[in-house]
């Protein structure tokens, strides 16, 4: 994702810069996330597919311009507005809070709910990018608007057809209202439509991806009915191989080394900013102490990195200038950074999206796109993905409404 898409906002003076720190290891991530659990992309609920499914197969059908983006945009926001109507207030599967909670059902025409700026900036429906061509639900394209449902992806409708056929015809009417009979985004699917999801899941893709995701997937079957205090690294359960282990665990360092880089430049950005002489840094000047253990503890998450001797040479590299001595640290994370600070020879100073605070932006509820976590046995920092699949498996056995309900997520 680009850098300059999607963040926090920058002070009013260059309202249209964001505040995304990529640090230029989307790339890396990505990888990681993939050797996790190949193709998941962020689904973590089933019908989250089929809501992304059924825009793409409407759109074709209808072929009369509307986009496979458009009519899946719609359909999600059409079913997270059943929700609310349903008395629904807070659950990860709706989103628009804000936007579409309280709109009544003579505002839901799709013609309103195609324009972008009627639901969400960022949609559950992008989560599924990766997922639906990886799973076998649509021929792989570069494009969510220039994707088609393959005869696996139709098989999967089918066993939502009364659904389907609803947003049909609300698609082809587009000023027609929109009609309360539609399931809400939380709703869970069929046993039928779950086993084919998770047959997708085991088999689909090359052998090295369905393996894995298999393997994944026999491991949370057995955490859902027996759930550990705690997984350690020292502990590999027997479903995993010693290889995707390594994987994971890798993956888990380096997002937590890159986790410490970004805490140490908002750290740095807040002394900057209140510098009285100044918003610069100069890095022949002395450090501050709390930089200093920032410093420190970047340098310990990228040791432990290192040590495992994980293959994923640009990994590694971000690992090694991340274990040197405090001003080369310093030079090197600006460096890949350049956008909320920069490198000016020997001076740190502020980039177009400098703010000199970390605070949150303050319309996260529209824009979130993480999933819930089950935060009290996970390994720290492991990747995003297994998570995902841990809540998607609890889907397709019809309990992950019952487990959000009880709060075992955060």
């Amino acid at each position: 994702m680009n850098s300059m898409t999607w963040g926090l906002c920058a002070p009013a003076t260059v309202p249209s810069i964001r505040r995304t720190r990529t640090l230029q290891l989307n790339e890396i991530a990505a990888r990681f996330n993939q050797l996790a659990v190949p193709g998941l992309g962020g689904v973590w609920f089933a019908r989250q597919i089929v809501m992304a499914l059924q825009g793409v197969w409407i759109a074709r059908q209808l072929n009369n311009g509307t986009s496979n983006i458009e009519a899946a945009n719609a359909i999600e926001a059409l079913s997270c507005w059943k929700g609310y109507v349903e008395g629904k207030q807070r659950d990860a599967r709706l989103r628009g809070f804000n936007k579409i909670r309280k709109l009544h059902a003579k505002d839901l025409t799709f013609n309103a709910a195609r324009k972008r700026t009627f639901y969400v900036t960022i949609p559950m429906r992008m989560g599924t990018v990766e997922a639906l061509p990886a799973l076998g639900f649509v021929t792989p394209q570069r494009s969510f608007n220039a994707f088609d449902c393959t005869a696996t992806g139709e098989q999967l409708l089918r066993l939502d057809k009364g659904q389907q056929a609803l947003f049909t015809r609300w698609i082809a009417a587009p000023d027609s209202i929109a009609t309360r009979a539609v399931q809400p985004s939380y709703e869970a699917l069929s046993s039928d439509a779950c086993q084919l999801i998770r047959s997708q899941l085991q088999h689909a893709g090359s052998e090295t991806d369905s393996q894995r995701r298999s393997a994944a997937l026999a491991w949370m079957d057995r955490l859902r009915q027996s759930r550990p205090a705690r997984i350690r690294w020292e502990k590999r359960p027997a479903e995993i191989t010693v290889e995707h282990w390594h994987d994971l665990q890798a993956g888990a360092y380096f997002f937590a080394t890159r986790a410490a880089a970004l805490d140490l430049l908002e750290r740095l950005e807040v002394e900057m900013a209140q510098h009285r002489s100044g918003v610069c840094h100069d890095l022949r000047s002395p450090l501050s102490p709390p930089l200093l253990d920032a410093i420190q503890h970047l340098r310990q998450r990228a040791q432990a990195f290192l040590l495992l001797q994980h293959p994923d040479a640009a990994a590694r590299q971000f690992c090694h200038e991340c274990d040197q001595p405090p001003t080369a640290v310093l030079r090197a994370l600006v460096k890949r950074d350049g956008h909320i600070l920069k490198l000016n020879a020997e001076q740190i100073e502020p980039g177009n999206a400098f703010r000199g605070n970390s605070a949150a932006d303050t319309n996260q509820d529209e824009d979130a796109v993480e999933p819930p976590s089950a935060q009290d046995f996970w390994p720290e920092h492991l990747s995003r993905r297994m998570h995902n699949l841990f809540l998607l498996n609890l889907d397709l056995h019809g309990e992950l409404s019952t487990w959000l309900d009880k709060g075992k997520v955060a």
